[in-house]
């Protein structure tokens, strides 16, 4: 996936504080309210202020580009929302670089994952727990409804207000600076509107974890254990119970509805363990994360300890030992598509690249469905010399994942390696673009026009994405404008 500049969401939101209008610092932070918010804010408007803060996020240099766990995220994204009132919405689920515990939901469907909770639940159940809470807040139309109450949509007051509410998350400087620069006499009023539809999403995401069959308690024993360690450490604690306040009724509220239905035992996937690992592994300095999981190897020889201490290891650059923990965490697993992953990129992190390229080829003929091999496969191509192989796969590929922006970004090397200049800033351009970056893919199709060097077709191509491109642009200042 395309690298973007790093600002931090600190620093942005020093930027946007300017352009909070009319609501409260916490308005983002509220789940999702119902049907009448469809009267003010429309699907196409709320999913254009969900593609403003995600660029926004993107630069912020939070944003965790790692496709396995952009992968699974999405997959358990999936099951939920099939099990939601929505089965037919689209979401986008994303790992955010933050060592606190929290998630948080965003207009559009977007919904953004802390690694900090992916590595703090027990199990799957608690994770899938939390994401159908935050499913409830989009479908449950909670950000719309805010809108509606407080008789403004502008797009720049709401892409500001979440730039701010986001820095809060991890800076409870930024959240003072958030408070001071807003409403702060309304925010009070609001707590109780939050914490009345904080129940409704926890009613609504108990009813779509049931659904999607995991086990319903795994999000009650989750809050209750957040609660107990808000009131352990109340200077510090867990974000998630500053951005989605948990009271005593909220506990209760659970509590009562768990007791009305059935006892479900999940098993969690291997996969579940996997990417928990992958996390803790890719958390901290990297020689304690090596550290801590030598010593869970030695306590708990799982396959899933051996796979993190495979990964720690591999960030250290331990070779030797990351084959030898690979190893051990296959001979104790049924296979997974993990492991293959993990044997084709640490023969690519060896310079094994004709290697990493015949495994990637194979799992791939087991999983073709799976990104992050397709990825590695290119890569390893590349990095071997067979950049016309690597063009015709790419080629193939985007037939079916047409609007992957990673693979755009690859066949952008592709081009570059063969020497077609053109093409690979076209190229590129799109990759731009589908991250929202209209700006850049701008200018990557007029070094396109100004090298010139290419076939007629192309430039052709290349002259048409400008037109619309351009067009595209003058269209969101506009709507901006309007909307300030």
């Amino acid at each position: 996936m395309q690298k973007f500049r790093s600002y931090g969401l600190a620093q942005a939101v020093a930027v946007s504080l300017s352009l909070l209008i009319s609501l409260p610092a916490h308005a983002l932070e509220l789940p999702d309210l119902g049907e009448a918010s469809r009267l003010t804010l429309s699907e196409a408007h709320e999913d254009r202020v969900g593609r403003e803060i995600m660029l926004q996020i993107r630069d912020s240099g939070e944003y965790l580009d790692d496709p396995v766990l952009a992968e699974y995220l999405n997959g358990l994204g999936e099951r939920l929302a099939a099990a939601s009132s929505e089965p037919g919405r689209l979401f986008e689920l994303f790992p955010v670089r933050d060592a606190s515990i929290n998630a948080f939901a965003l207009p559009g469907g977007y919904i953004g994952v802390h690694t900090g909770l992916i590595a703090a639940v027990r199990n799957e159940s608690e994770l899938a727990g939390v994401l159908a809470h935050e499913i409830a807040h989009v479908t449950q139309k909670h950000i719309a409804r805010i809108v509606d109450a407080q008789k403004s949509s502008g797009l720049a007051s709401l892409v500001g207000l979440a730039v701010a509410i986001l820095a809060a998350r991890s800076s409870p400087e930024a959240a003072q600076a958030a408070l001071l620069t807003t409403q702060a006499m309304s925010i009070q009023n609001q707590l109780d509107f939050t914490r009345e539809h904080e129940r409704e999403a926890d009613r609504t995401g108990l009813q779509i974890l049931s659904s999607a069959g995991f086990s319903p308690q795994g999000m009650g024993t989750f809050f209750e254990r957040l609660q107990a360690q808000g009131r352990l450490y109340e200077n510090n604690a867990p974000a998630y119970l500053r951005t989605h306040p948990l009271t005593y009724e909220r506990i209760a509220d659970i509590q009562n509805r768990l007791a009305s239905l059935p006892y479900r035992q999940f098993s969690d996937s291997l996969e579940f363990a996997l990417v928990r690992a992958r996390v803790q592994a890719a958390a901290g300095e990297a020689r304690d994360a090596l550290h801590e999981f030598e010593v869970k190897v030695r306590d708990q020889p799982t396959a899933a300890t051996w796979y993190g201490l495979s990964q720690a290891s591999l960030r250290l650059g331990e070779m030797d030992q990351a084959a030898r923990a690979l190893d051990a965490a296959i001979s104790l697993s049924p296979p997974s598509t993990l492991f293959d992953l993990a044997r084709a990129e640490l023969a690519l992190a060896r310079g094994q690249a004709a290697q990493a390229a015949q495994l990637s080829s194979a799992a791939l003929d087991k999983n073709s469905a799976y990104r992050p091999l397709a990825y590695v496969y290119v890569k390893a191509l590349l990095r071997e010399g067979k950049t016309k192989q690597a063009l015709d796969f790419l080629n193939q590929r985007q037939r079916i994942w047409a609007s992957d922006a990673t693979l755009f970004a690859l066949k952008a090397q592709t081009h570059q390696a063969l020497g077609q200049h053109a093409e690979s800033f076209l190229a590129q351009a799109e990759a731009y673009s589908l991250s929202d970056r209209t700006g850049a893919a701008i200018e990557q199709l007029q070094m396109a026009q100004r090298l010139g060097k290419t076939d007629f077709y192309t430039l052709s191509i290349i002259d048409a994405r400008m037109r619309e491109l351009r067009e595209r642009m003058q269209e969101e200042t506009q709507r901006r404008q309007e909307k300030q």
